[in-house]
């Protein structure tokens, strides 16, 4: 049944939005265009320009919809190590809902509300963890790059034929010797499998990061050593504070 027309004057961001996400979904977020769109909302495609002056920004704004849904399912602790890792476990369950949307966005820097939201939980979290400003930020960045970019691996995995996933399901289990399942089964519980194999991959590393992170932030940190500087010779040298190197 063909979808009802939009009386006029109602489009707007959220409704454009949602209609992009119903092509991500039903079809392939590749095949998301603003002719597309147009079609979905039944409308000229000039009017969603109106709203997003191009698909780039559009699916930037999907992919702020994500990271709303990464902090909604986000639940902080008392202990930062953890934080992080859910804050990690939680942006990526979230991103793989819709890999073919993932694909698309993972690699993109975004600015966005939301996108703000998880970086400023990352960063409170390794401040909780004894690093300053500067370290934070850049470990913040460290910790969403290297989860991001192991969902753009298992996204763009999803996206192969079926018998190319099994392949590689099965390239897993006999030479890297990392056990699988389900090498025999739907295309719907082959998606589950080539998800749960990414998981422990990912799992690991990030175990790893979170252990480094932790080691660092516990070692003693030395102490500058007081400037060599020759002070007047007719007077004591004074005593010199000294901080924390970065």
């Amino acid at each position: 049944m063909a979808r009802k027309r939009l009386p006029r004057g109602t489009l707007s961001r959220s409704v454009v939005l949602e209609a992009a996400f119903r092509v991500a979904d039903s079809e392939d977020a590749k095949d998301l265009t603003m002719a597309r769109l147009g079609r979905e909302l039944d409308t000229d495609p000039s009017s969603i320009y109106r709203h997003f002056a191009s698909k780039d920004q559009l699916l930037l704004a999907m992919a702020d919809v994500l990271l709303e849904e990464t902090y909604a399912a986000y639940v902080e602790g008392d202990e930062p190590v953890e934080n992080v890792r859910r804050m990690a476990w939680a942006l990526r369950r979230t991103y793989l809902r819709r890999p073919s949307l993932a694909r698309l966005i993972t690699l993109r820097s975004n600015d966005g509300a939301a996108a703000r939201a998880c970086m400023a939980a990352l960063r409170q979290s390794l401040t909780a963890m004894g690093y300053d400003e500067e370290q934070t930020a850049l470990l913040a960045r460290t910790v969403a790059e290297i989860t991001l970019s192991h969902i753009a691996m298992t996204a763009d995995e999803l996206g192969q034929p079926p018998a190319t996933q099994r392949a590689d399901l099965e390239l897993a289990a006999s030479s890297y010797a990392i056990p699988t399942r389900h090498l025999e089964v739907s295309d719907r519980d082959l998606t589950e499998s080539v998800i749960a194999d990414g998981e422990q991959v990912f799992g690991a590393a990030l175990e790893l990061l979170l252990e480094a992170l932790a080691a660092r932030a516990a070692a003693p940190k030395p102490r500058a050593r007081a400037s060599r500087a020759a002070a007047p010779a007719s007077r004591p040298r004074a005593t010199k504070k000294t901080s924390p190197a970065r």
